[in-house]
């Protein structure tokens, strides 16, 4: 891919940014997200607290960097009864205890669960342990 062609993926998806509503009637930010890193090698990753910085250099034309920060989405916040369901997994309570304990059923904590580890980004009790670790 040239130099101009790289030029003009990084406008676009600008353009997307700016505006996303108008720029997803003409153009897909996904492909055209994807389009550019096919054309690009990376030089460098670096782990930051905020996310991760990727710099990129086009494989035709080492001159043209780009550098990406890939932010780290925070969870959305938890409701009262997801957090005192995420405190009694965190304590290694079955969900049949914790139905018990709460006067409603089995089947009612597995979806509170489920919507826990969605907000959350994990799938397993162990990843929900370290998640809350991560954010106190």
């Amino acid at each position: 891919m040239a130099h101009r062609s790289l030029t003009d993926l990084v406008a676009e998806l600008r353009r997307c940014v700016r505006s996303p509503r108008r720029a997803a009637r003409t153009s897909d930010p996904a492909a055209l997200l994807v389009r550019l890193l096919g054309a690009c090698r990376a030089l460098a990753v670096e782990d930051r607290p905020g996310g991760l910085v990727v710099r990129l250099a086009a494989e035709a034309d080492s001159t043209m960097l780009l550098s990406c920060v890939l932010h780290r989405a925070l969870p959305a916040p938890l409701t009262a009864v997801e957090a005192a369901v995420a405190e009694h997994l965190c304590e290694g309570r079955t969900l049949a205890q914790i139905a018990e304990q709460r006067g409603v059923s089995v089947n009612t904590i597995k979806s509170q669960v489920r919507q826990l580890f969605r907000k959350l980004g994990v799938d397993s009790r162990v990843a929900l342990v370290r998640r809350l670790g991560s954010l106190v």
